[in-house]
């Protein structure tokens, strides 16, 4: 068993097998074998999907080294980080919540197969996992490209101002080349 663990949460109808998960995995194989990369499958709604993070904080919380996050998951990341004064690493996060106002309807997850529906009580449960600017700091690390298709790098950009951060030209959601980071991620989260 693992001394120590990093949690990566996925974005929207991401899965645990994503690209950005096998990278740190593989990458902790190689260079970390004493640490652990959890990556949950997380719920289609926002209240158990936070319960599944909470759950995990709790379970982990003497373990627990830091947190990474992408799109949806780098959003819930923050909050993470900020609730147990953990680094943390947000890849392309969802930062504006109006952003999310598109997803509301019917949906068949793409990996799970599941149909699920968001409403507007959706919305508000996901608004109340915003964090202030205030509560960002440099224990968090803003990734970021200005080719995101998806989501504003801007906005980000205004809603975690405090955060160490890096803005790449180019790009697109999924974050080209994120095996570059791969070291430094790793690094920050377990050596800063």
């Amino acid at each position: 068993m693992a001394g120590r663990y990093l949690l990566f949460i996925h974005g929207y109808e991401g899965t645990f097998q994503s690209y950005k998960g096998r990278c740190l995995r593989d990458y902790l194989a190689k260079y970390y074998s004493d640490v652990s990369l959890i990556i949950p499958q997380l719920a289609c709604y926002p209240r158990p999907a936070w319960q599944q993070i909470e759950e995990i904080i709790e379970n982990y919380q003497d373990k627990l080294a830091g947190i990474i996050g992408a799109s949806m998951g780098g959003f819930m990341a923050a909050k993470a980080s900020v609730i147990s004064s953990l680094p943390a690493v947000l890849v392309n996060p969802l930062a504006d919540l109006d952003q999310v106002r598109m997803l509301l309807g019917e949906h068949i997850h793409p990996h799970t197969k599941e149909q699920y529906c968001l409403t507007e009580k959706h919305f508000y449960q996901l608004k109340q996992l915003q964090v202030s600017p205030e509560q960002m700091s440099s224990r968090q690390w803003l990734l970021l490209q200005t080719g995101d298709e998806i989501l504003d790098f801007r906005k980000a950009l205004q809603a975690y101002p405090n955060t160490r951060q890096s803005v790449e030209c180019g790009g697109n959601h999924g974050f080209v080349g994120f095996h570059r980071y791969v070291p430094a991620i790793i690094r920050f989260l377990l050596e800063d």
